[in-house]
């Protein structure tokens, strides 16, 4: 299949080129030693920003080693990368509708976001919730069934289906186990995107 770079991906290469040019004579001006003074560093340092910022969602696009990105440190840096996910008609899965909430507020269509509401599989609620009754796992089994479905259609159809994992979400480390599981049946595996923390949407 070909891959078509887009007019954006273009211009932040470009622009990332003009930057690397400003670093090359940089370091020029500080050989043989490469001693940067206060100067100097401040802008080395502003410089490898820019470069990352312009740079990092190609790298996330396209260089998936084991299809499992780093986590993202800004909000600007992860809204960025989201988007550029999204660029790409990909469907979001998340474990909560606050997750989906905080999609919605940065330009993510909702109709490309499921939520999972909870593990996939009924037997693992049983290790977020102890305590939940026998009488109530026939709904929650249903319910799964459910999502399994939704989720293996949006792998049928011409794009990526990307998890977005909370790294210490107990919830989301559970559906990571799943996800590799699932992924086995798929006719593409599941993407997986991580964050530190939810919260860094929040402005």
């Amino acid at each position: 299949m070909i891959e078509k770079i887009n007019s954006q991906e273009v211009k932040s290469l470009l622009a990332a080129m003009d930057d690397l040019i400003e670093i090359k004579a940089l370091i020029r001006k500080v050989v043989p030693n490469y001693n940067l003074d206060e100067e100097l560093k401040s802008r080395y340092l502003f410089l490898l920003e820019a470069l990352r910022s312009k740079l990092q969602p190609l790298f996330s696009k396209y260089l998936h080693q084991d299809d499992k990105l780093q986590p993202i440190k800004t909000r600007e840096n992860l809204i960025n990368e989201i988007k550029n996910i999204s660029g790409k008609a990909n469907s979001f899965l998340v474990s909560a509708s606050s997750s989906k909430k905080k999609l919605k507020n940065i330009g993510i269509d909702p109709r490309n976001i499921i939520v999972s509401g909870g593990p996939l599989f009924v037997e693992d609620f049983k290790k977020i919730s102890p305590d939940i009754p026998d009488n109530a796992l026939s709904d929650i089994k249903k319910k799964c069934d459910n999502l399994l479905n939704i989720i293996k259609r949006e792998n049928q159809l011409n794009k990526e289906l990307v998890f977005l994992v909370e790294i210490e979400n107990p919830t989301d480390k559970i559906i990571l186990e799943e996800i590799e599981e699932i992924s086995k049946s798929m006719t593409k595996k599941i993407k997986v995107f991580k964050i530190d923390s939810w919260k860094i949407l929040e402005s």
